[in-house]
């Protein structure tokens, strides 16, 4: 097998037919990935393939889908027995630093993003249909005298629900590879952001893209474990990303903008945007319809846990330099005390899953709360404060049913449980406030208009005590032991679809 291993070596680095480099680069992927939980793949730890692989992409550009399956191996290959011994790949991955042949990675790896996107726009167009007689004759029923009565018709409800439950597609393992460098090779990361678009037509940069297929994945999460193990290696990476300060300076700078298309292919929708915007605006539209659209008795922990990591992370970062952000964020509050309110509603069923306390219900209570005592260094205007206030005057009810379900009430505030409950603490504390102001001012009239609610928090504000907490901002940074099981199941289900990947 050695022998076999450094033949395959030889050739995909410098044999002189691109055709038969890539039969062998073929061939190597189909015994890393077949052979994964045998110690067949312990020979190519012996001998490292990185440097033949990365000549290899440096090398042969003629079919974008070869460069990506060197990709994958590499992906593959570092995550191999990564928690039990070292790992040679990541200890490649860690000093490589040649930056032509990492811009060729990142757009190949775009390239399969925009593949794994249009996997999802296939089934379902998303985008707004615009208004002419055609689309006038399709939506009163006279599709045969328009000129889409040729093509066949989209898909019905069901064939759908199947066609999205085999989505992503088996090129989706690259995320896998994605995550492996992004958490080790800070040189990739960075040109992810920077790389502007691959040609003079295309408007789509590679981080454009790489967001535009995060968002119709972490949309789809809810469907089944495949889809939830794509958007987390997806968000794990943007939260890597987002923890770096060069970095998240760099989503949140106004000379960032780019144009990012964002799923919509369920119902509630964010405000279309179409115009060029600010990497962190559409990363936090990501995470709120991630936290809208997979609510279910089985709750996403790891997932949900993310999405409200990345949103602290990039709130906190803009409290800090003072960046004001012109963002929908009703939205945010809006997910957040639904999100409060789902939890509290199946508190029966949802409890007892593992972490819940500590990863989400700990993230969810630090970011409404931190939005609350930190909102007016990063809020455009008053309207996006008020919005906030007006949210919690709702949930007053909500909010303390919420600490009774979740709060252990002989809890010290030196415990997560008990940082928990200083979160939602503040909150109801907030809540009360305005609810005492409403019930003064307007009696016990059951309805309130929002002119009058918006009339009461202004009044309230001279009156309002915000008791704020360090660790309301608190996040630590990511430190993949303290994943271990999550990440290895992770794994094996990429390394899986390699191995399908490497029969194409």
């Amino acid at each position: 097998m050695s022998d076999i291993v450094h033949g395959l070596e030889s050739i995909i680095r410098q044999s002189t037919s691109d055709t038969l480099r890539t039969k062998a680069l073929e061939t190597t992927l189909a015994l890393v990935a077949g052979g994964f939980h045998t110690s067949l793949v312990s020979y190519f730890m012996h001998k490292d393939l990185f440097s033949a692989l990365m000549k290899y992409v440096h090398d042969v550009h003629a079919t974008p889908s070869a460069g990506l399956k060197a990709f994958v191996i590499v992906g593959v290959l570092s995550s191999y027995n990564k928690f039990e011994s070292q790992n040679v790949y990541q200890n490649r991955l860690e000093d490589f630093v040649n930056e032509e042949t990492i811009r060729l990675l990142v757009h190949n790896f775009t390239d399969a993003c925009a593949n794994i996107r249009n996997q999802y726009v296939s089934v379902q167009e998303d985008l707004p249909v615009p208004w002419n007689l055609n689309s006038t004759l399709v939506m009163v029923g006279l599709r045969p005298l328009s000129s889409d009565a040729n093509k066949p018709l989209p898909p019905t409800e069901e064939e759908a629900k199947v066609l999205f439950g085999s989505l992503p597609q088996q090129d989706a393992a690259c995320i896998l590879s994605l995550y492996s460098f992004v958490q080790a090779n800070s040189l990739f990361s960075a040109n992810l952001l920077n790389l502007a678009p691959t040609t003079k037509d295309s408007k789509e940069t590679p981080l454009s893209t790489f967001l535009s297929s995060t968002s119709y994945i972490s949309h789809h999460a809810y469907r089944g474990a495949r889809q939830s193990t794509y958007a987390v290696l997806s968000l794990l990476s943007l939260r890597i990303i987002v923890e770096d300060s060069l970095l998240v300076k760099k989503i949140c700078s106004s000379d960032s903008k780019v144009t990012i298309r964002l799923c919509r292919q369920r119902a509630p929708h964010l405000p279309l945007v179409t115009s060029s915007r600010m990497p962190a605006t559409a990363i936090l539209d990501i995470c709120t319809d991630t936290l809208s659209h997979n609510l279910r008795k089985r709750l996403d922990v790891n997932l949900y846990s993310l999405a409200l990591g990345i949103i602290l992370r990039v709130v906190t970062h803009l409290e800090q330099t003072k960046t004001r952000l012109q963002h929908h964020w009703a939205y945010i509050w809006g997910s957040l005390i639904s999100l409060i309110r789902f939890l509290t509603q199946y508190s029966a069923d949802l409890r007892h899953l593992r972490g819940i306390r500590e990863e989400l219900c700990g993230p969810l209570a630090n970011l409404a709360a931190f939005c609350l005592t930190k909102g007016d260094g990063f809020l455009p205007d008053p309207a996006s404060f008020d919005e906030l206030f007006y949210k919690l005057i709702e949930a007053y009810d909500l909010l303390p049913k919420f600490k009774q379900a979740y709060c252990d009430p002989n809890s010290t505030t030196q415990t997560t449980d008990g940082r928990l409950k200083r979160s939602i603490e503040a909150l109801i504390s907030v809540s009360s406030h305005y609810h005492g102001l409403l019930q003064a001012q307007h009696g016990k009239k059951t309805h309130q208009s929002p002119a009058a609610i918006q009339r009461v928090i202004k009044e309230g504000y001279e009156t309002l005590n915000l008791e704020t907490d360090e660790n309301f901002s608190h996040w630590d940074r990511w430190r993949e032991s303290n994943w271990k099981a999550e990440i290895k199941k992770m794994i094996r289900v990429a390394v899986e679809d390699a191995r399908a990947l490497s029969l194409r």
